[in-house]
């Protein structure tokens, strides 16, 4: 059994879906949590649930495509918070189209919210986490970071950016006591696919469906926690086997 208990963390995309399911999973196991998205009034129901379960959550609404907004989001958690212990690196955007019909801003748009601000909310983090002595970053990745498929070029490219980020920076501050770890998730039942047929989607999978983001906040949350603590550097795979089809 794995607790969160006085740990303090930042989450991404924390509105919905994987983002507000981590949200409410670290702070049953006694995490407090600090809530970053773009959407206000989403952010405000998700720390309305975690309250009135006597958890705290605080809201801190940020586009994390805009230059600036991660440093001044992580200093906003730490100053609220009392310090920071863990973040979570979910936030993401996802469009198709191929490769030879893509925009140049559809492009960096994915590089700018999947990888830059990642980056830079690690660079900001780093000496809150150095501090805590018990730091983790769990970034969220996919599994197109692995296996891409057509139409995806960006995004698939962004997130196999982000897996390599993930291993370097496990390799550069594990002598600072933070590990640097993450998740690959298959198809998920989350906002991200808008009305793409899941049904379809859930037929790749050999488990036979879809996953629920509370299935990804469950291993997101154990590798954030002590049970995995000699654990860095790793992908944690939780996609219904699509990695194998």
């Amino acid at each position: 059994m794995f607790t969160l208990h006085d740990r303090r963390a930042l989450i991404t995309g924390a509105g919905s879906g994987i983002g507000a399911a981590t949200a409410r999973l670290f702070a049953e196991h006694g995490a407090q949590v600090a809530l970053v998205g773009r959407t206000v009034a989403r952010l405000e129901a998700v720390r309305d649930e975690i309250e009135a379960q006597g958890r705290r959550a605080v809201v801190l609404p940020a586009d994390l495509g805009e230059v600036g907004a991660a440093a001044a989001v992580v200093e906003r958690a730490a100053r609220q918070l009392g310090g920071l212990d863990i973040l979570v690196n979910n936030a993401a955007v996802y469009r198709a189209a191929s490769i030879a019909g893509m925009g140049l801003d559809d492009w960096q748009e994915h590089f700018d919210v999947n990888l830059r601000a990642p980056f830079l909310l690690c660079q900001a983090a780093y000496p809150w986490l150095k501090d805590s002595g018990r730091g983790v970053v769990v970034n969220v990745l996919s599994t197109l970071a692995t296996r891409p498929v057509p139409a995806v070029a960006a995004y698939s490219a962004s997130k196999a950016a982000l897996l390599s980020l993930t291993q370097t920076m496990a390799l550069e501050w594990a002598g600072d006591g933070i590990r640097s770890v993450a998740v690959s998730p298959g198809v998920v039942d989350t906002p991200i696919h808008g009305g793409r047929d899941l049904a379809e989607m859930a037929a790749m999978h050999p488990l036979g469906r879809v996953g629920t983001a509370a299935e990804v906040a469950a291993a997101i949350a154990f590798l954030a926690s002590d049970a995995s603590a000699w654990t860095t550097g790793s992908v944690l795979t939780v996609d219904g086997g699509i990695h194998l089809a």
